[in-house]
């Protein structure tokens, strides 16, 4: 039989432990960009939008990493760009260039050198940009995010 002290007792520990919150680890979320061609467009075009994605909650980009193939012709003179783009402020939030890399060879590329987006930025765009005239470029990204809000 359990006597009053020792019920009041179970009460207010159970109390307590109920009040504090428990922090746990949350993983990263990705953004479901799938692959394409970019190349129909004219390759000394710029800013062309790819893979706009609306962000439901308020986030914190952690990293951004791509998957890069361009066919033919790449070197540092003729290249892409590869911006990551918050929405409706226009900023570009991480960049990665084709620049160094060999035409013909898949290629990850990495920007972990994040700007972070506004609160009021609600969709984030990948922008590739030709300077001059490289070949068609594959793209297969990844942005991983930590949701923040609501």
């Amino acid at each position: 039989m359990i006597n009053q002290n020792d019920m009041l007792k179970m009460l207010m520990e159970n109390d307590k432990r109920l009040s504090q919150t428990e922090v746990k680890e949350v993983p990263p979320l990705y953004l479901p960009w799938s692959q394409r061609v970019l190349n129909p467009f004219p390759l000394a075009s710029s800013g062309q939008s790819w893979g706009d994605l609306g962000q439901p909650w308020a986030v914190n980009v952690l990293a951004f990493y791509v998957t890069v193939f361009v066919a033919t012709t790449n070197n540092g003179t003729n290249f892409w760009t590869l911006n990551v783009v918050a929405n409706p402020s226009a900023t570009t939030i991480a960049s990665v260039s084709t620049s160094a890399i060999a035409a013909n060879t898949g290629v990850r590329l990495s920007d972990t050198t994040i700007t972070q987006p506004a609160a009021s930025d609600t969709w984030i765009e990948l922008q590739a940009t030709a300077t001059l005239a490289p070949g068609a470029i594959y793209i297969f990204p990844a942005l991983a995010l930590l949701r923040t809000g609501n």
